[in-house]
């Protein structure tokens, strides 16, 4: 059943901006890293924030490279590293000090070499590690390579080669041995398997080991799949649509797109999920504990692109915080639009607006005139949003009042940001002509 609220936002009530900083640096470090490095490139903290990790995928001179590196983030020096998987991409840590680092192997099929690490107080990378390879099917010309990857204080990780979902060991146990693969879920045959039939993105909560799986079944058609990640390593299906053949799945209004690089936000206690339409611009949510199927809380006219390949292509990124306020805890969504878009009857430019759940009214929005992709990190408390342009801009916007101040301008082409809020810092991952840097400062 299809609850319609809908909620149509001028343009115009968005106030532009055009503003940014004077290039003055507030910079606390700078990591200076020997390779390149790409926005999948992302920064993790241990528990305290004192150090940091990330992988460059490319050496200098533009070949592969295969190194994890640990840095201090009070100076900025670089700790320590380890030899990882060629062209390593993306890190998941847990609570406990375990990390997988998402890379390929140089091998006849392609492969995801997903290399388990550990690490200790002081930044430091133990000697031992595992690995567990999975062979990724792949169609030629725009196919990719999936780097997403998850991981649980279980002691289990999980990775999608587009066409199933698997569970892997991350530590030796009485019942299996590191990086053993525990449960694969298939969902695409190998005959079926196509750029449009695949699974594009994962999102994994780890208050209550949720799993959102979307898959793309056509140009225009899209569903999520939603899991439990167990104790003992199984992905169990969570029943949301019983009269389906496949209970789990979030069935989507025909020609509603999912963008490559969208992705699921959870509520606090995983009960609701949030997701924005690419080609209407609508947000939609789901309680994950009932029949009910997707309820319609809001469309905006500035999300929707409405043409199939500009929607394929143009992701939108949701978050859910749950605001405390004088007044009692506000549940808010936070949706922007990394990549802007200009056609001949009109622009779509970045953009970050903030709603409340409740009634679906708007509380802040911004647009971004600078024509540069956009990334944005929400504060744990909701009331904060930090935002880069790959141009070297970075601002914060307050996301209860709209204002948005310029903290600073780097040289170099940013590429993505990371908060820690136990220290409240932010690393700003950018790339020189042949080498990266992470930028570190205070949020302010």
């Amino acid at each position: 059943m299809l609850k319609k609220i809908v909620l149509f936002i001028c343009i115009g009530l968005l106030l532009s901006l055009s503003v940014y900083s004077d290039g003055s640096s507030n910079s606390q470090a700078v990591v200076s890293l020997p390779g390149q490095i790409q926005i999948n490139n992302n920064v993790v903290f241990n528990t305290n924030g004192q150090y940091g990790f990330v992988a460059t995928y490319r050496r200098p001179d533009g070949s592969s490279d295969n190194e994890v590196y640990s840095f201090n983030t009070s100076t900025g020096q670089i700790v320590d590293s380890k030899q990882v998987a060629f062209s390593p991409t993306a890190i998941a840590r847990d609570s406990f000090g375990t990390m997988v680092v998402a890379g390929s192997a140089i091998t006849s099929s392609p492969t995801a070499e997903l290399h388990i690490l550990q690490t200790d107080q002081q930044g430091r990378f133990s000697p031992d590690s595992c690995v567990s390879n999975i062979s990724v099917p792949m169609t030629g010309f725009g196919d990719f390579m999936p780097n997403q990857v998850a991981i649980s204080d279980l002691g289990y990780g999980i990775f999608s080669n587009k066409a199933n979902i698997y569970v892997f060991s991350t530590k030796n146990t009485l019942n299996h041995s590191c990086g053993e693969i525990l449960n694969v879920s298939e969902i695409v045959s190998p005959e079926n398997y196509r750029t449009n039939n695949q699974l594009i993105n994962i999102d994994f909560s780890k208050n209550n080991n949720t799993l959102s799986v979307v898959w793309r079944k056509s140009n225009e058609t899209f569903s999520i799949l939603l899991y439990k990640l167990t104790n003992n390593g199984s992905l169990l299906p969570i029943e949301v649509n019983p009269a389906n053949q496949i209970t789990n799945e979030v069935v989507l209004p025909p020609g509603e797109i999912i963008a490559k690089g969208s992705n699921v936000a959870f509520d606090d206690t995983d009960s609701e999920i949030y997701f924005v339409s690419s080609s209407t611009g609508t947000i939609y949510s789901c309680n994950i504990h009932s029949t009910g199927g997707v309820i319609e809380k809001a469309r905006y006219q500035l999300f929707a692109d409405g043409a199939i390949q500009a929607s394929l292509t143009s992701p939108r990124n949701i978050s859910y915080r749950n605001v405390q306020l004088a007044g009692g805890s506000q549940p808010i969504l936070y949706i922007s639009r990394p990549l802007g878009i200009s056609r001949p009857l009109g622009k779509k430019p970045n953009a970050i607006v903030t709603v409340r759940i409740s009634d679906a009214s708007l509380v802040s929005a911004k647009m971004f005139e600078e024509e540069s992709t956009m990334n944005t990190i929400i504060s744990s408390t909701g009331t904060t949003s930090y935002v880069v342009m790959s141009e070297g801009h970075i601002y914060r916007f307050d996301t209860l009042t709209g204002e948005t101040t310029p903290l600073q301008s780097l040289s170099d082409r940013v590429l993505n940001i990371y908060l820690q809020e136990q220290t409240g810092l932010l690393a700003v991952t950018s790339m020189s002509e042949s080498s990266g840097s992470v930028n570190l400062m205070q949020a302010e």
